[in-house]
């Protein structure tokens, strides 16, 4: 425990969820979801949460991991593989939960979410040694990256998957612990692929869609400002758009 009787990255990663929490680790190599920075905002949030030792838990974790990346990432797709390690195999039937659990998170931070670079930086000086903070993203997977555009990058591994091999980093796909071909991980989808001749709508104002890795079928996830009555909805998909006239 370390000054002020906060817990520090050894105890975090010292809990009976020890190693579930490094095969989590190990299935993101390049770091997209878990780099050192993320995971000192994961340990900002707990103590402005004033979570007791008995919550430092691998379930909180998630739901702190997920919100930092609510705050500091652009891309939808890396953050949802969360969801098969925080809900497991019927994740479909509780990311309503899973995402409610984290505003209660954020509520008791005092919806306090925003971290600086200073303070993550102040929270890594205290266990300078600590393997967590080798984590240290590569430049091409980081930098702002809000356009349309879906990056052609390896997603993290979801358990028992291995993540694919990485061609920006390099980096061989890692064996999996499974015999059968791995599924492929729940993805979202803010936009299309941008066309040169229209201008790319508003990411914000997008639906996202996350396909099932394990039982088929997706589950769509309303933009926040898009705001429905419970009832039942009829979802058309309309067939693309004919090119401009003269292209």
């Amino acid at each position: 425990v370390g000054a002020g009787g906060n817990p520090s990255p050894p105890f975090l990663f010292s809990t009976p969820e020890h190693s579930f929490l490094q095969e989590f680790l190990s299935r993101d190599p390049c770091f997209q979801i878990s780099d050192k920075y993320l995971l000192a905002m994961v340990l900002v949030y707990f103590r402005r949460a004033n979570l007791k030792l008995s919550e430092y838990t691998h379930s909180n974790l998630f739901l702190a991991l997920f919100l930092a990346n609510d705050m500091e990432e652009d891309l939808e797709d890396p953050k949802c593989v969360i969801f098969l390690w925080a809900l497991g195999k019927d994740w479909r039937c509780r990311v309503a939960d899973f995402l409610h659990q984290r505003d209660k998170l954020w509520a008791r931070m005092g919806f306090r979410a925003m971290v600086s670079r200073q303070c993550c930086e102040e929270v890594m000086a205290k266990e300078p040694s600590h393997w967590a903070w080798t984590r240290e993203r590569r430049p091409h997977h980081g930098g702002a990256q809000r356009g349309c555009t879906k990056p052609r990058v390896a997603l993290p591994g979801g358990p028992g998957l291995s993540p694919p091999a990485c061609s920006l980093c390099s980096l061989p796909s890692s064996p999996s612990h499974c015999s059968h071909q791995p599924h492929p991980l729940p993805v979202l989808f803010k936009c299309p692929s941008p066309n040169p001749e229209r201008h790319c709508p508003d990411p914000q104002a997008c639906l996202s869609v996350a396909g099932d890795p394990l039982g088929g079928g997706f589950l769509i996830i309303l933009p926040p400002q898009l705001q429905l009555e419970p009832g039942t909805y009829t979802l058309y998909i309309l067939p693309k758009p004919p090119p401009c006239p003269g292209h």
